[in-house]
């Protein structure tokens, strides 16, 4: 039997960029870090990212039709510790996260590495987590290069050379 602390620290080990989840409804915009997210298919252009079910964020993606993946910069870590809940929320309005509007009207983080754009394609069930497919819209890279990572339980930078 593989208990839940061992295997927490062994995926502890596996690197993994980082991102903001973002949504928006009537109450206004909403976001969640996420560190699960990756590439699932070329044609159709589909990702999929993966929420605790424990989460609010969990419920409020599931409303949602469309969602943004923002893939966080190096310097973005306090952004990552707000959407966590590490720090203090950012409220509906996003007053304190520089941001901007898609054409679809989803907040997009300015200065992030890069953004997708997507519209909610399937939904599944993942254990103690949901996993969220979107179909990819819209893309964008941003003007910073190096990415935030999320490794052994805290967020650090990539090391060249």
């Amino acid at each position: 039997m593989v208990e839940r602390e061992e295997l927490r620290d062994v995926l502890a080990k596996f690197a993994s960029g980082v991102t903001v989840v973002t949504s928006v409804d009537e109450r206004g915009f909403h976001g969640v870090t996420v560190s699960a997210f990756c590439s699932l298919s070329l044609e159709p252009p589909l990702v999929l990212v993966c929420v605790a079910n424990y989460s609010q964020s969990r419920d409020l993606l599931a409303a949602a039709d469309r969602f943004a993946v923002n893939i966080l910069s190096r310097g973005q870590t306090f952004l990552a510790e707000q959407f966590s809940g590490q720090t203090p929320l950012a409220d509906p309005t996003f007053s304190r996260v520089p941001h901007r509007l898609s054409a679809g009207g989803l907040p997009l983080i300015d200065d992030a590495v890069a953004w997708l754009e997507c519209h909610r394609w399937a939904v599944h069930d993942g254990g103690d987590h949901t996993i969220f497919i979107g179909q990819v819209e819209t893309l964008g890279l941003g003007e910073q290069d190096d990415p935030l990572i999320h490794f052994d339980r805290t967020f650090t930078e990539l090391s060249w050379g």
